[in-house]
C-alpha cells in the first residue's frame, strides 16, 4: 500500500497560523528596540553606556526564557504555556501604551 499523505483539519491550519502569528510577534517584540538606539540616551536621561542596559536585558531576558518556558511547555503543554505567553506579551503591551 502506497504512503498516503496525512489528512489535515481545519484546526491544523488553525494552529499553524496562530504559532506563526505567535513567532512573528516575538521576533518582532525581541528587535523592536533596536532603531531607538541612538535616541535612548536622550529618552532615559542618561549616558550611553548606561543605556545600553536596555538592550542587553531584552535579549537576555529572551536567552533565559525561551529554555524556561520550552521546559514548562514540556511540563504543562504547549497550549497553556503559549497562551500563558501571549496574555503576558497582551498585557506588557497594553501597560507601555498607557
Amino acid at each position: 500500500m502506497p504512503n498516503q499523505p496525512a489528512r489535515r483539519s481545519a484546526s491544523d491550519g488553525l494552529l499553524i497560523a496562530v504559532l506563526a502569528a505567535a513567532g512573528i510577534s516575538v521576533s518582532l517584540m525581541q528587535t523592536l528596540i533596536i532603531p531607538l538606539i541612538p535616541q535612548l540616551p536622550a529618552l532615559l536621561d542618561t549616558t550611553g553606556a548606561n543605556a545600553s542596559w536596555a538592550i542587553t536585558a531584552t535579549l537576555l531576558t529572551g536567552a533565559v526564557a525561551t529554555p524556561m518556558l520550552g521546559r514548562l511547555g514540556d511540563m504543562y503543554g504547549p497550549k497553556w504555556i503559549l497562551v500563558l505567553c501571549a496574555a503576558l506579551l497582551f498585557a506588557g503591551s497594553v501597560i507601555a501604551a498607557m
